[in-house]
């Protein structure tokens, strides 16, 4: 998974179709097939390339069909995840309308990178969530040392 290492973070804006363009770094790894859906904590766009999308797509094959919650979280992820996507020529990408209500993307937004997928913020939003972030940076190095050793 190492190969994808989406990495650092670029301010970028939405025109008014909802396209964005995805930045340099980041199109030769995404590649022509990706999908667009939301973030496991539902506070961001996620884009995930063909590879990784597939690798998620696995694990939900799993789940029972009788098993409601798993059922539930599949029917919730699949109804706000869009496949099939590519850039066009100038490297823009349309960030559904669904996405972009749900998550309440302005104008001004942040691309992330997440090392096997980009998440993409709204600014003010994603401002809040590092100055957090930057605060308590000390406890979150301890916790995922503890708890991801290597």
């Amino acid at each position: 998974m190492t190969q994808w290492a989406f990495s650092g973070s670029f301010d970028h804006s939405l025109d008014g179709k909802g396209r964005v363009i995805i930045p340099a770094s980041f199109r030769e790894a995404l590649g022509e097939n990706f999908t667009i859906t939301i973030n496991p904590t539902k506070t961001a766009v996620a884009i995930y390339p063909k590879e990784i999308w597939d690798g998620q797509l696995e694990r939900l094959s799993h789940i029972n069909p009788m098993d409601r919650v798993g059922l539930k979280y599949e029917r919730y992820l699949m109804s706000v995840s869009f496949s099939g996507n590519s850039m066009d020529a100038q490297g823009r990408v349309l960030i559904p309308a669904k996405l972009r209500a749900k998550l309440g993307l302005t104008r001004d937004i942040v691309f992330v990178g997440l090392n096997n997928y980009i998440e993409i913020w709204d600014a003010a939003v994603y401002a809040k969530m590092e100055e957090e972030t930057e605060d308590e940076f000390d406890d979150l190095v301890d916790y995922v040392y503890e708890n991801y050793p290597s």
